[in-house]
């Protein structure tokens, strides 16, 4: 089965991104394909330049995970671009994208779950 998760949120504001994290390995654990969709201020998560302090969790490492175990991060282009990301600021192995590409993850997968706290 196909998986499309989309996050649309801040990431050090809300959990959406750690849930995203959470469904994908457990899809992956199952066999399914899984692709994350960064969205919106969800962008910034791919930063791997991102210095959380004290003991707050390191949202682009959970996304390397995921993207270790198989599964997919895009991000969106235009996100990335208003908020200051290059691609030499993202987590290894993702990729940027844009709007016609997640329509395309829309029309081809089996489940689409959008989290927009």
């Amino acid at each position: 089965m196909k998986i499309a998760i989309q996050v649309m949120v801040q990431p050090y504001t809300y959990q959406d991104i750690d849930t995203a994290a959470k469904l994908a390995h457990a899809a992956l654990d199952k066999g399914h394909e899984v692709t994350i969709f960064l969205f919106c201020d969800s962008a910034i998560a791919s930063n791997k330049q991102i210095k959380p302090v004290r003991s707050d969790r390191k949202i682009p490492d959970l996304l390397k995970e995921v993207i270790n175990r198989g599964g997919k991060v895009e991000i969106c282009g235009i996100c990335m671009d208003y908020r200051g990301i290059t691609t030499d600021m993202i987590v290894e192995g993702s990729n940027p994208s844009g709007l016609p590409e997640l329509a395309a993850l829309i029309y081809e997968s089996d489940r689409f779950i959008s989290l927009m706290a």
